[in-house]
């Protein structure tokens, strides 16, 4: 668990060095959620995948554009924070 904050600490501090990135993505989390919305209210039962492909897909995005899959790893985050430490 204390990886997990390390890891969401990291993420935010991230977002605030890059306001545009932030707004961007903020911004396609609303457009996931308004299609949701739409396809929910249109009956359509295809709601269920366009919010789970949706919100999962900028993780996957992230990783192909070279997140490292060991970001969770706290000794390894750790170092590459503080070089120093």
């Amino acid at each position: 668990m204390k990886s997990f904050l390390f890891f969401l600490g990291s993420a935010i501090r991230w977002m605030g060095n890059d306001p545009s990135r932030f707004l961007y993505f903020h911004l396609y989390l609303v457009c996931v959620y308004l299609l949701t919305y739409f396809a929910k209210s249109g009956s359509s039962d295809l709601y269920r995948l366009i919010f789970t492909v949706g919100i999962i897909a900028p993780v996957f995005i992230s990783i192909n554009r070279g997140l490292p899959l060991d970001c969770l790893n706290f000794e390894a985050a750790i170092k590459k924070e503080f070089p120093n430490a």
